[in-house]
């Protein structure tokens, strides 16, 4: 009798949350004062709030008069640090402003974070979708994870659009001295034609830009007021014109490099691979080859999450600079699943007799790389798609191999 009991809503409550407003909780829950509901409806309005992927536990209860019940949500929020961070690559034809909003409609608790896993994921391609489609856009948009990486060391949910194809038009920089445009003019050439990227910020087309520079010892330069517009090609594709003013700084040199030394790679390793010296231009290719045996020796032993950095301290005076690396490792990744598809029955039994990472055993891209090389398996191609599920440290590994 008290599951058929119907009540009338009044005031609702939603304690433990600051950072989602009430608006935005009450349109998650689906309830709203003056509205009719049950035990049963009270109970899948605690299950909408928890399968949004934004709280480990909702508890809803009851007080008042039938006729005006207080109902008080109990909230746990997930942590930011337990999800993932959100990026839209090459949105061209709507503002920041405008794919939030879009997203809101289907997901009105979005704020730029979503849970591994998060049943979201589809709703924000459905509610991008729709966006561009009143912008007269018919749109392809996809999703993938980016897995971190040396110069990108964060890992995201990355959604772009794949169809219509945008790419860089042309690339309008002011603001530089005469001597610096050599490196303006190869930084056009790199990117022009070149598909645009708004994030992540290690790849994106912005960052990229300055890359002839930071190798050069520019390593100051950056981009201020950016600015990105459309530019219809004659081919059907979008094209955009990136327009910015570039700050470069001055010329650094390497006072030192000082790396205290870690149990997988010891200072004396460290400075006998070094590819970047103290007297030298601090070019941050020569930066990024000098820390790079340190990350794969890290990543071969399964720390996909390992964060290397390399902190520059200024010495303005002199134009030198010193760095201080550091590692935050992680925690190793072990396999959980593993496929390999496409190969003939010989080669098949030569894959199960000879494959050394199955199921339980460390993650080394490095390995696959290699075993995807071995003569035996010389009449096919092969690529890997390694699927991390980063608060378990598992991943799954997919192989495909195809007939030469």
């Amino acid at each position: 009798m008290a599951a058929a009991q119907v009540y009338t809503a009044g005031a609702l409550e939603f304690l433990g949350s600051d950072t989602y407003t009430h608006e935005q909780l009450e349109s998650a829950a689906s309830i709203h004062p003056g509205m009719k509901f049950t035990a049963e409806d009270l109970s899948a309005s605690a299950q909408r709030l928890v399968d949004t992927g934004y709280f480990d536990d909702v508890v809803a209860s009851l007080g008042g008069k039938f006729a005006a019940m207080t109902i008080t949500y109990q909230l746990k929020p997930t942590p930011h640090t337990n999800m993932l961070h959100v990026g839209f690559e090459n949105f061209v034809w709507l503002t920041p402003e405008e794919i939030l909003s879009a997203i809101r409609t289907k997901s009105p608790l979005f704020e730029g974070y979503l849970t591994e896993g998060n049943p979201n994921r589809d709703l924000l391609v459905t509610a991008l979708t729709e966006a561009l489609a009143a912008k007269g856009i018919s749109a392809v948009v996809v999703y993938e994870m980016v897995e971190p990486t040396l110069t990108q060391p964060v890992r995201e949910i990355e959604y772009r659009v794949t169809k219509p194809e945008v790419r860089v038009a042309d690339v309008k920089l002011t603001g530089f001295s005469p001597e610096l445009a050599p490196y303006v003019q190869k930084a056009v050439d790199a990117a022009v034609k070149k598909p645009y990227r708004a994030v992540p910020p290690g790849l994106a087309t912005a960052g990229q830009i300055l890359t002839p520079l930071l190798d050069a010892g520019y390593i100051q330069a950056h981009l201020t007021n950016v600015r990105v517009t459309n530019a219809p090609q004659p081919d059907g594709t979008t094209g955009v014109v990136l327009s910015a003013t570039l700050e470069a700084g001055d010329i650094y040199k390497v006072s030192g490099i000082s790396y205290a030394g870690m149990p997988l790679y010891s200072a004396v390793e460290f400075a006998a691979s070094a590819k970047l010296h103290a007297g030298e231009i601090a070019s941050r290719a020569a930066l990024l080859q000098t820390l790079e045996p340190l990350d794969k020796a890290y990543r071969r032993q399964g720390y996909m999450d390992v964060t290397i950095v390399a902190a520059p301290t200024f010495h303005k005076e002199t134009h030198e600079v010193s760095y201080t690396v550091t590692v935050d490792p992680g925690e190793p990744y072990r396999v959980k699943d593993l496929s390999a598809v496409n190969l003939d029955a010989a080669a098949s039994a030569a894959f199960d007799a000879k494959f050394e990472m199955k199921a339980g055993a460390i993650f080394n891209p490095e390995y696959l790389q290699t075993f995807m090389h071995n003569p035996e398996f010389g009449h096919y191609e092969a690529n890997y798609t390694a699927y991390a599920h980063p608060w378990t440290h598992l991943v799954d590994v997919d192989i495909v191999f195809r007939p030469k």
